[in-house]
């Protein structure tokens, strides 16, 4: 698992006022970006997911049993991806355009 820290996409240029998150397994710490020495908050997976508004969706490739399948879940400019086996594990983020140009050329003609 990546353990590093990830600045907010909602940061400006300068790096002004945001927070950097760091998502491990067993949890999720949060900071503020200018003070990296300072106090860290400490929460768990789901309770960030809950707090950042996550809807995941499984994919439709799916069994019943779950199987070898990604979770989809879109937030506010950017679309989240990850493994349905391994929801605590890493994602994968990328840009609405980027997931729309990547559904548009994997799905049926």
């Amino acid at each position: 698992m990546n353990n590093a820290w990830f600045k907010s996409s909602h940061s400006g240029a300068e790096g002004g006022q945001c927070v950097e998150v760091k998502r491990t397994t067993a949890a999720v710490r949060i900071r503020d970006s200018k003070a990296a020495a300072g106090p860290v908050l400490t929460v768990s997976p789901s309770a960030w997911t809950q707090f950042i508004g996550l809807t995941w969706h499984k994919s439709t490739y799916s069994g019943a049993e779950g199987g070898e399948c990604v979770e989809v879940a879109a937030g506010p400019g950017a679309v989240h991806i990850r493994d349905s086996k391994s929801t605590a594990g890493p994602l994968l983020t990328v840009s609405p355009a980027t997931w729309t140009e990547f559904v548009r050329a994997v799905s049926p003609k």
